[in-house]
């Protein structure tokens, strides 16, 4: 079972910020005991949450993110029990990088067996296009998540 999950896009202000926060509040709603967290490829250090990722959260009640913006680094990727990035690109520059890590290196809607694969970057586009970001990040890890309840409820540790 997932313990600490990893979110990683390109810049970490847009996709993997939305990806980490959804998760943390549909887990506890599954009851499900999980840490997260998320990281950029090319993350630009101390950058804040895009105006586009903030205007998401203040429409679905999550409370003002703290968030800057932080590049994936081993440390990293090793706290973490399964790495969800959203797109292949990311995949493979991880894969790249960190080979040691294959087993838990995923891409997010690949993994919940969903088309198209990636997660586009919503980056300087209007609220409609971070809407459609987060609702397709979102019906990844409703998927991701229904399955880790179920396997916890048939294998409880």
């Amino acid at each position: 079972m997932m313990k600490s999950v990893l979110f990683v896009c390109t810049g970490n202000t847009c996709r993997s910020p939305m990806a980490e926060r959804f998760f943390l509040g549909l887990s506890r709603e599954a009851g499900l005991t999980a840490t997260a967290a998320s990281a950029g490829t090319q993350a630009a250090y101390g950058m804040p949450l895009s105006r586009g990722a903030a205007a998401v959260f203040a429409e679905r009640g999550i409370g003002p993110a703290d968030h800057r913006a932080r590049r994936v680094d081993k440390a990293i990727l090793d706290a973490a029990d399964a790495v969800y990035c959203l797109e292949r690109a990311h995949r493979d520059e991880l894969l790249v990088k960190f080979p040691d890590a294959e087993a838990k290196i995923f891409v997010l809607r690949e993994a919940a067996g969903l088309a198209p694969v990636d997660v586009e970057d919503p980056v300087g586009a209007d609220a409609a296009e971070y809407r459609a970001c987060a609702a397709s990040i979102e019906e990844a890890l409703n998927i991701i998540i229904r399955r880790e309840s179920q396997s916890y409820a048939q294998n409880p540790r």
